[in-house]
């Protein structure tokens, strides 16, 4: 969590009861801070200096609302608003963000940071103009370069999911706009159910008309006249 401050004010008239209060006080806010897990934030990515947080193997985690995303938001449905005290469950409030970010060296000395994203986004159905809630839940690899310069010209991979991408990184790096940029591209061009609500259930309904006005066997027909002999 982002660093907190608690300030104490304690009038002095009585020196021993006050030293013990003042005691209490101390030990109740370090309780207070021992309790706040160091890597989770309630708030978005950090900017960091991109080769240093690799080499030390620093990690980010936390949470924070989807409304902070402005370019993600642009176009989308109106999102709802989701809070977040725990990170466990993050990602299953609509409306929130969820993110783990740690930075690595390879045994080939190279730089790299993954990026874990989870978050439900609100979108409507281009087919039946219903609500579609997209669960999105993505791992990225980044390899970091010095300059544009120093980006490989090969084309990527499509069939290796597991090959870096490469992104130049800086001293000043926006951990929260690569994390933008991740789910910005798992938004659908043109979202739609898998199978429309309202069309599954016209599909029944003609199932169960189609039953009922179902003709009769040939088979049938002729074993009744059969039967009528």
């Amino acid at each position: 969590m982002e660093s907190q401050s608690i300030l104490v004010k304690v009038e002095i008239d009585d020196l021993g009861t006050n030293t013990l209060l003042s005691l209490a006080l101390l030990l109740f806010c370090c309780g207070a801070f021992m309790s706040v897990d160091p890597g989770f934030r309630l708030s978005v990515p950090p900017v960091v200096d991109a080769f240093d947080f690799a080499r030390r193997g620093q990690v980010v985690e936390g949470a924070f609302s989807i409304h902070r995303l402005q370019r993600l938001l642009d176009g989308l449905e109106e999102q709802p608003l989701g809070e977040v005290t725990e990170l466990s469950t993050g990602s299953l409030v609509p409306g929130v963000v969820r993110y783990v970010i740690q930075g690595r060296r390879t045994k080939d000395d190279e730089s790299q940071l993954v990026m874990r994203v989870q978050a439900n986004l609100v979108l409507e159905c281009q087919r039946c103009l219903g609500v579609l809630t997209l669960p999105i839940d993505r791992t990225t690899v980044f390899e970091l370069v010095r300059r544009e310069s120093d980006l490989s010209d090969d084309e990527p991979d499509e069939e290796d999911f597991e090959a870096p991408e490469q992104i130049v990184g800086s001293p000043k790096f926006d951990l929260c706009e690569l994390l933008e940029d991740e789910l910005i591209l798992e938004v659908p061009y043109v979202p739609r159910h898998t199978q429309c609500p309202e069309m599954a259930d016209l599909d029944a309904q003609a199932d169960e008309v189609a039953s009922r006005e179902e003709p009769p066997s040939p088979f049938a027909v002729l074993g009744q006249l059969k039967k009528g002999k």
